[in-house]
């Protein structure tokens, strides 16, 4: 792919698209190294996958080689061609990971070997379900050893993912069985499991070259979505946006490349030099790299020792192979056979979606001894035996869509208990739980329609909260108001500044207006003054202390707008003075002007209409002119004058006021 690229040198003109019907599947050869792999391949294709000098001059494929095979009716489908020498598994585990039909070739003469098993098990933890055994060099066989070793074969697949596939054997020295592979191909495609075009736009990058004339240029497979020239991408382990100039898949031009196809993507504004294997394209702003991920992970049968909690293994995800650790998040070792939910805290970053898979490869000497699925990134390290995290990593293994984003809505899956989740928007979700908005918004207006999550209007924004979230944040409101009348049985309510601090500071405010309203609604709790307060509530007062109250609200409305001070209000009234003024003001029958100065609401009201009388006939009025309406001094004119400019009463321009 681009070993001879013939793209237009212009920017403007997009490529003309391919002749052939390019299927959206992957066919990778597997096995031990001198199987004949390469060979088969050039024996269906007439390419030698075979690409590096050193590989030519050895007989030993070393690293990923490419081809296509050409169906019927004008159908291609790309063909990688891995490795088999065990010095070699980490290339061939990045080639692997994409590939949807397998062609598993094990050597007559030579029967299974050690390359063969390691390979298969690789096979059945990355969940590749279709595949054809291919028993190569048939022609150097007898029946008789032939017999035995289909038999050996047959043992080696027994309760793998292949154990049911079709086996064929051929000869790439007298063409014996390639048409019957062939055939058996074409039969296989169609059963096989496409990858999902409805994702985000993924490319795994394997190589980087650059071409003279066209400058870098990538290829890997699409692992979801699908990309176009004149698209712009992000190389995600860089940050970096760049355009995409042409595309080739199966060595011919194509305007997009699909999920499930391998791709040449020639790129503007960035060297080749820049880009490793293992990074990977995808939306600008869509993914990000990581160092932690949820997974499920699976212990092969073969291993010899258990896997102890922390062990430093060999991650191969994609393209990527990079050093971790195991965290065992529900046993203190893993045995052979087994499975657990874990936490890989990784020492370089990687770029994962949820479903990923993965291999697991011992430290020293590297060996496979595992794999399993991304169930998410993380951003915390989860604790041990914790039944929140496990709850939560159990319904991402299981699956359901509709499950896991109801899961997101309720917990973020890094909320302890009690703890309140993140008010997620559907791009947030999207990306998090790797579904397609498209996908996404239809689970949610099914979840909405179930009434499991309830939408609100919150600042002319749409809010979409989990109705447990709800439930329980109104439960918490309603005991938090109890508590807070039963402490000040003097104060009408709690401020609307006041309950995120009451409640705590873990509670997105949108989850407290959306708890509130609903509240409201149910006729539980009311809002008078921006305060609220439980529906049924009103400041209870003996029949001394409403005598007290009468009295002082008399003593100040009597004082008019030269009213007593604070402190004389409450002296006056002896003991229950104190409690009586917290009362009127509470009750905002006492307005504070200032500090100290407190007027009754109704001189208030008489002395506003006073000034609007006043302005409405004579014009914008003076502080002298205010002090005459009203027959009082500066000591009370200038603060009542200050209180009304900052009420929006009046305004002041120069040295008089106007009416606001």
């Amino acid at each position: 792919m681009y070993h001879r690229i013939k793209l237009m040198k212009t920017t403007t003109t997009q490529p003309p698209p391919g002749t052939h019907q390019i299927e959206h599947i992957i066919i990778g050869t597997a096995g031990h190294i001198d199987h004949g792999k390469t060979s088969l391949v050039k024996a269906l294709t007439g390419i030698d996958a075979d690409r590096l000098p050193e590989e030519k001059q050895r007989g030993m494929t070393i690293d990923l080689g490419y081809a296509y095979l050409d169906l019927d009716a004008g159908r291609r489908i790309s063909i990688v061609d891995m490795p088999g020498h065990e010095r070699f598994v980490k290339n061939m585990l990045a080639g692997a990971t994409s590939i949807s039909l397998v062609l598993f070739v094990i050597a007559a003469d030579d029967g299974v070997m050690p390359q063969t098993i390691e390979h298969l098990e690789i096979i059945n933890l990355l969940g590749i379900k279709q595949g054809i055994v291919v028993l190569t060099k048939r022609d150097l066989v007898t029946d008789e050893w032939f017999a035995a070793v289909q038999d050996d074969v047959k043992d080696v697949l027994k309760g793998t993912t292949l154990e049911q596939a079709p086996m064929v054997s051929v000869s790439t020295v007298t063409d014996e069985g390639i048409e019957d592979c062939k055939a058996i191909i074409k039969d296989l495609i169609a059963q096989v499991k496409t990858r999902d075009v409805l994702r985000v736009f993924r490319l795994a990058i394997d190589r980087s070259f650059t071409i003279p004339g066209y400058g870098c240029v990538v290829t890997g497979p699409v692992l979801g979505g699908q990309v176009a020239v004149e698209d712009e991408v992000e190389i995600v382990s860089l940050k970096k946006i760049v355009r995409v100039r042409g595309i080739e898949v199966t060595g011919e031009r194509v305007n997009v490349a699909f999920a499930g196809q391998r791709a040449a993507v020639n790129l503007t504004g960035i060297k080749s030099g820049e880009i490793k294997r293992g990074y990977e394209l995808s939306l600008p702003g869509y993914l990000h790299t990581v160092n932690v991920i949820d997974a499920s992970l699976l212990l092969i049968k073969s291993v010899k020792n258990p896997l102890k909690n922390r062990a430093r293994i060999r991650f191969h995800i994609n393209t990527s192979e990079v050093m971790g650790r195991v965290v065992l998040l529900d046993r203190e070792s893993l045995k052979p056979g087994e499975k657990s939910l874990v936490q890989i805290l990784l020492e370089s970053p990687i770029v994962t979606e949820r479903e990923d898979r993965f291999i697991i490869r011992s430290y020293s000497p590297p060996y496979t001894i595992g794999g399993g699925k991304v169930l998410q990134h993380n951003t915390v390290r989860l604790k041990r035996f914790n039944e929140d995290s496990l709850k939560t990593l159990k319904i991402l293994a299981g699956g359901n869509l509709s499950d896991i984003v109801e899961k997101v809505y309720l917990n973020d899956g890094n909320a302890g208990k009690g703890r309140f989740p993140h008010v997620f928007t559907l791009e947030e979700i999207s990306r998090r739980v790797n579904i397609h908005p498209l996908l996404l918004k239809d689970i949610v207006a099914g979840l909405l329609k179930r009434g499991v999550l309830l939408k609100f209007d919150i600042d002319s924004k749409e809010v979409v909260i989990h109705r447990d979230v709800i439930a329980s944040l109104k439960d918490i409101i309603v005991k938090t108001l109890k508590a807070f009348h039963k402490e000040h049985p003097l104060k009408t309510g709690v401020e609307d500044g006041q309950f995120k601090t009451l409640l705590g500071n873990n509670i997105h405010s949108s989850i407290i207006t959306a708890a509130l309203s609903q509240l409201k609604l149910e006729k539980a709790v009311k809002s008078v003054d921006n305060k609220w307060s439980l529906a049924g509530f009103k400041i209870e007062v003996t029949k001394q202390e409403k005598g007290v109250l009468e009295k002082m609200e008399e003593f100040f409305l009597l004082g008019g707008v030269t009213p007593p001070s604070k402190e004389e209000g409450i002296t006056k009234f002896g003991a229950s003075g104190k409690s009586a003024f917290a009362v009127l003001v509470e009750q905002k029958r006492l307005i504070a002007v200032d500090k100290e100065l407190y007027y009754h609401t109704l001189t208030l009201d008489k002395v506003k209409e006073l000034v609007r009388e006043h302005i409405k006939k004579l014009g914008p009025i003076t502080a002298a002119q205010f002090r005459d309406i009203t027959k009082t001094s500066r000591k009370f004119a200038i603060p009542l004058l200050e209180y009304f400019d900052a009420i929006h009463f009046t305004k002041r321009t120069g040295d008089v006021r106007i009416l606001f």
